[in-house]
């Protein structure tokens, strides 16, 4: 037979039954888990009052580090939400950043050399004419003052 921490483990919203009486509250599963997924604290199943859940303990056990999942609510709100961690969020969202400024910085590096290749392509086609290049020589605007 298992013990309640093992089903608990193997409690998911798709498998989840709701005991009788118990219909009116928010199943939720919660537990702590470090960034390499092993637990520090075992998931158990907690029952709040459905106003109780939405207004304090969701933002508690969210600042308090613990993954939620919401196993069964009475009005059928968060039918496929998935509470996670900040710190975790944060992680996700900072490689992302990471990644594309790496991107942007490959992207800016290739357009560098595409200009470059552009101005000494132009340089080479002035040379070929016999002019000098526009980037070399600018001519000087001659200012006529008005005699009186």
């Amino acid at each position: 037979m298992q013990s309640k921490e093992q089903s608990a483990l193997l409690v998911h919203r798709e498998n989840y039954i709701v005991p009788k009486g118990q219909e009116r509250v928010v199943h939720i599963k919660i537990a702590k888990v470090t960034k390499d997924g092993t637990f520090l604290e075992p998931p158990r199943i907690v029952r709040e009052e459905p106003k109780f859940f939405e207004t304090v303990a969701k933002r508690n056990l969210e600042t308090l580090g613990y993954t939620v999942e919401i196993l069964f609510h009475p009005q059928d709100r968060y039918s496929s939400v998935r509470i996670e961690d900040k710190d975790a969020k944060l992680k996700a969202t900072q490689t992302e950043v990471e990644t594309l400024k790496e991107a942007a910085t490959t992207a800016q590096a290739a357009l560098n050399e595409k200009d470059e290749e552009i101005a000494r392509l132009k340089a080479e086609l002035a040379k070929m004419k016999g002019e000098t290049p526009a980037s070399e020589e600018k001519p000087k605007k001659e200012s006529k003052k008005k005699e009186k």
